[in-house]
């Protein structure tokens, strides 16, 4: 067998490829918005306080109910360095004749940096929507594992509307600093 080059050396660079000790021109370097570094199960818990024997009562799908909040956070003080945890909490209680079959509490989170061209005031909806989107789905399936592990059908999360959840949230924040609070009276009255 003869070795052909096809007229690349090995280990050589692309061509337009800055070579080992070149830098880039800026004009060609291109920063991603969105970088995830890792994602992980921060917490997760499973309960079924009637098992074995809601096992063997269940013959239909438990009644359900989840909750899911989103939440974010910078982890470095200096505002040139956009690297946050993003946190998807999600509450799955399923119930059957009245009797709580199981419960299932996952903190799933994110390590994300934000690139410099997403401004700052889209910084909260680009984590709490976009960077929840892209790691829902591993949530969705950590508890379907779970779920199915403790011997219940796999709890499949329906797709979430992030961008509604984050309206809902808008909305609540701007009720709450609109309402007074209790027991405080207007200034200027003494």
């Amino acid at each position: 067998m003869s070795d052909q080059n096809n007229g690349a050396s090995q280990g050589a660079a692309p061509q337009g490829a800055a070579q080992p000790g070149e830098t880039q021109p800026q004009g060609n370097k291109q920063e991603a918005p969105i970088v995830i570094h890792g994602q992980y199960v921060k917490d997760l818990s499973f309960e079924s306080p009637h098992a074995p024997g809601i096992l063997a009562t269940v013959r239909q799908s438990p009644q359900l109910d989840i909750q899911m909040h989103v939440n974010a956070r910078p982890l470095q003080k200096e505002p040139s360095n956009r690297l946050f945890e993003v946190l998807l909490k999600i509450r799955a209680t399923a119930t059957h004749q009245e009797r709580t079959a199981f419960v299932v509490e996952l903190d799933y989170g994110a390590l994300v940096t934000l690139g410099s061209m997403v401004p700052e005031d889209r910084v909260e909806a680009v984590l709490l929507i976009d960077v929840a989107t892209m790691i829902f789905p591993f949530a969705r399936r950590t508890v379907a594992d779970v779920t199915r592990e403790g011997g219940f059908p796999p709890v499949l999360i329906n797709p979430v509307d992030f961008v509604s959840l984050y309206r809902q949230r808008k909305a609540q924040q701007s009720q709450q600093q609109q309402q007074p609070s209790a027991g405080s009276e207007p200034a200027g009255n003494a």
